[in-house]
């Protein structure tokens, strides 16, 4: 029987992909009795929570970077126009 578990303590190459600690990773009984100190037994109900922690984790990530990369790119335009000589609104 197949079933999830969540890597702990360290990484895990398994079929030719790496799972980090904290990733689910699906194996038969015979593969997680082999690797049980390094894997937890899992419930569908964890697994989707843990997905949607990552997804708001994501969401977050991708608005601080993009207001950075906002903020980086007026900072560049001021400083391109500065050495130029003028600014944009003198044409």
């Amino acid at each position: 029987m197949i079933n999830k578990y969540k890597v702990k303590h360290t990484s895990i190459m398994h079929n030719s992909r790496l799972y980090k600690e904290g990733s689910i990773i699906e194996l038969s009984d015979e593969q997680a009795k082999r690797l049980e100190d390094f894997v937890d037994l899992v419930n569908e109900s964890s697994i989707k929570k843990q997905q949607k922690n990552q997804n708001v984790k994501m969401s977050v990530k991708t608005n601080v970077e993009t207001k950075s990369e906002t903020v980086k790119t007026k900072e560049n335009v001021k400083e391109n126009e500065a050495s130029k000589g003028g600014t944009a609104d003198d044409k």
